[in-house]
């Protein structure tokens, strides 16, 4: 029963930083940034005197993006259908292929044992129960006492990373991962049995699934790493690599079917064209005071902030205690190999992360899409680097560690504060030093453990705990269980005009909000989604708003445009004080009101689709949308196709749906090409008369990737059963 105490523990605590759920019927989720800050839903009170308050502005990707998508994802799988497209942003865009929409997440199984608003709390908290246990148990593998490595599994699940991306539902389960597979990784190339490759290739399919792949491309470089310092002296060096390699192989194999649709996608995606701006890519160098004093720039939470790019770059948040343990550690790099690794893979995240020769060839090859993501997302090694270091720092505090290491570990802290500090004080930020307070009182107290009296380590726990959670509560936001999404007139009305209508409304209602309710909108934000969607409604705004180039936010600015006709944009969603505005153009027509928000119907919107006599074909690939971009295109039932379909054609069938790979259609029970047509849209060639149509998604990266992955569950069935004869 004892052995089962630290894992206890380690739950005690975590479901004591989310107290909120099960005393206050709140979930981590930034709820009150929906019906605080926008319309309709501002225009009720929702039981709060002066309005719902607002804890952290930064968090809008979790109800604009994150929440809808796998919401969405959830609810098809619950009806039985496939969740591989999602027709209610971009005028359709796939959903599966989305890696952050997660469907078939290792956690989402809670979905089927209650209600989505519950299991989304529950998911959230099961990613800090999963980091903290994992880390521990690598942790006990490599001999550090069970205090020792509860110390590292809490420093690892309250990470910067972890905590800053948890609402994100897949950062940071993603990155639970990486200490098991670390773990699996470690016991194979010790112990040489076949079970632990199985297990690995298992838990590595499962992080690839948890919905955010730059954690595993992290991790691919932690094996490496991790290889390169176990294999010297090792036994049976070829079988163990190859075997390494096979598996991790298999590993990518059993997560295949999500994996070959997520290639499709980028490949014909926006991202190629839309590269990180080099002033967000990477972590400043200033910002190494966030790791041990997170607010020393300030918190959103508290509307204070003064530091380069915001907060959600503090992830190298590990805190005084954690520091201070981790470099006491380095003492052991000559004497231990588990040290020395962890030792190198900080070294690594920080070259990757801050804007080092490494990092800045990385970003600027677009290796690996490194051109497009954030760099200092590497930092997630960093947190799980010193966690681990900090479980050895501890044991060590008490074993061996003279005087002048302990000293010693405790000046790079020192300087961090003293330094900062002094900066603080000729820029004049207040802030800055005010924030400072906290983080040298908790280094006074550990220098106090460390240097005279290290009997006392547990209360470093204790510390480390209280440390990591003022940071994650100041940031974390919960809300109410109730008020998640509710519906106002607004709402009722545009779920009532039916489908397929679409909407734009981002004046109003940000993009994607609309998803949650099945509101059908041209509009949308993803990472990664069709690129000619991207520059179809480019080309809406024109030389008119911000929103005139190739971007992840897809919105439309000019409400006016003759284009938004094509793409069955039916209704607009405005404010109030702009109606008359609009209604100056007279094919708008005010349909809905309610407060401060106006509905209005573009009477001039063509049908979802319609049959066209008249078209021409494309002779240049970029000549339409240069024709659009230019305003140049004659609205109206005429479309444009990307070439020409059989002679005897008198008919087009035009559907405003975005054009994509992997859709099909049958028209009379035949097989009928799909014609790419007005840029971004789907046409279809036609008899006269009557006839029968019917479309189906059916990617084959979807259905190939199916393939693959049940193959690599038939050759790790095979592996494990004849691994007696491998290893006799």
């Amino acid at each position: 029963m004892k052995k089962f105490l630290p894992v206890a523990l380690m739950l005690i605590i975590v479901l004591a930083f989310f107290w909120k759920f099960f005393l206050k019927n709140q979930i981590p989720f930034p709820g009150d940034f929906v019906v605080g800050i926008y319309f309709p839903w501002l225009d009720y009170k929702w039981g709060f005197p002066a309005g719902v308050p607002i804890k952290n502005p930064i968090m809008a990707d979790v109800p604009s993006f994150i929440y809808p998508m796998q919401m969405f994802a959830m609810n098809l799988i619950k009806a039985g259908q496939l969740p591989l497209w999602n027709p209610n942003i971009l005028a359709g865009s796939p959903l599966l292929a989305n890696f952050q929409s997660a469907p078939f997440s290792p956690t989402n199984f809670i979905y089927f044992l209650t209600d989505t608003v519950n299991a989304w709390g529950i998911q959230i908290i099961l990613q800090h129960v999963l980091a903290a246990i994992f880390t521990y148990l690598l942790l006990r593998y490599w001999k550090v006492s069970k205090a020792g490595s509860v110390l590292g599994g809490i420093l690892f699940a309250f990470s910067g990373f972890n905590l800053i991306w948890s609402q994100w539902n897949g950062h940071a389960l993603s990155a639970a991962f990486m200490p098991l597979i670390l773990l699996l990784v470690d016991k194979w190339l010790v112990e040489a049995k076949v079970k632990y490759l199985a297990l690995f290739s298992f838990a590595f399919g499962l992080q690839i699934l948890s919905g955010y792949p730059q954690v595993v491309l992290y991790t691919i470089a932690a094996i490496s790493i991790l290889y390169l310092v176990r294999i010297r002296g090792a036994e049976n060096i070829l079988k163990k690599t190859i075997l390494l390699f096979v598996f991790g192989l298999l590993g990518l194999g059993l997560s295949a079917f999500q994996i070959l649709p997520g290639a499709e996608l980028l490949g014909n995606s926006q991202r190629s064209v839309e590269p990180h701006p080099f002033e967000w890519a990477f972590l400043p160098w200033q910002k190494a005071v966030t790791f041990i004093a997170p607010d020393f720039f300030g918190n959103h939470a508290t509307k204070n902030y003064w530091g380069p790019q915001d907060y959600t770059s503090n992830t190298g948040m590990v805190g005084i205690v954690g520091f201070a343990l981790a470099l006491l550690a380095t003492s052991l790099i000559k004497r231990s190999r588990e040290v020395l690794y962890c030792f190198i893979i900080a070294i690594l995240a920080l070259l990757l992360a801050l804007p080092t020769p490494l990092s800045i060839f990385l970003w600027k090859s677009g290796f690996l899409g490194f051109n497009a993501a954030s760099a200092h997302r590497s930092l997630v090694l960093w947190n799980l680097a010193i966690a681990l270091l900090a479980g050895f720092g501890f044991d060590y505090l008490v074993r061996k560690a003279n005087l002048k290491s302990r000293a010693v570990a405790l000046l790079f802290p020192l300087a961090l504060l003293v330094g900062f500090g002094l900066y603080a004080f000729i820029a004049g930020e207040t802030v800055g030093l005010r924030n400072l307070i906290l983080p040298a009182g908790v280094f006074v107290a550990t220098a106090v453990i460390v240097l005279a009296l290290p009997r006392f380590r547990l209360v470093l726990l204790l510390l480390a705990t209280l440390e990591l959670f003022y940071f994650g509560w100041k940031f974390t936001p919960f809300f109410s269980k109730n008020l998640i999404y509710p519906t106002t007139p607004v709402i009722e009305f545009l779920q009532k005009i039916g489908k397929p209508n679409r909407v734009v409304a981002d004046r109003v209602i940000p993009i994607n909000f609309l998803m949650n309710y099945g509101i059908e909108t041209l509009e949308g934000y993803d990472a990664v989604y069709p690129a000619k969607i991207a520059e179809f409604i480019a080309a809406v705004n024109g030389s008119y708003g911000s929103f005139n180039s190739v971007r992840r936010y897809a919105i439309v600015d000019d409400y006016h445009s003759d284009l938004l006709n094509i793409a069955n944009v039916k209704y607009l969603v405005i404010l109030k004080e702009n109606e008359k505005e609009y209604l100056k153009n007279r094919k708008f027509k005010k349909v809905f009101e309610d407060k401060s928000v106006v509905v209005l119907e573009n009477l001039n919107a063509l049908p979802r689709q319609f049959t066209a006599k008249n078209w021409e074909v494309e002779t240049d690939p970029g000549e339409t949308f240069e024709k659009l971009k230019g305003s140049e295109f004659k609205v109206g039932k005429k479309i444009i196709i990307s070439e020409a379909p059989p002679k005897d054609t008198k008919l087009m069938l035009f559907i405003s749906d975005s054009y994509y790979p992997g859709w099909k259609a049958y028209v009379n029970g035949v097989e009928t090409k799909i014609f790419r047509a007005n840029h971004a849209f789907r046409a279809i060639a036609i008899p006269e008369g009557d006839y029968e149509l019917k479309m189906i998604y059916e990617p084959e990266s979807f259905y190939n990737g199916l393939r693959i992955s049940a193959i690599s569950v038939a050759m790790l069935l095979v592996f494990v059963i004849l691994s007696g004869f491998l290893f006799a």
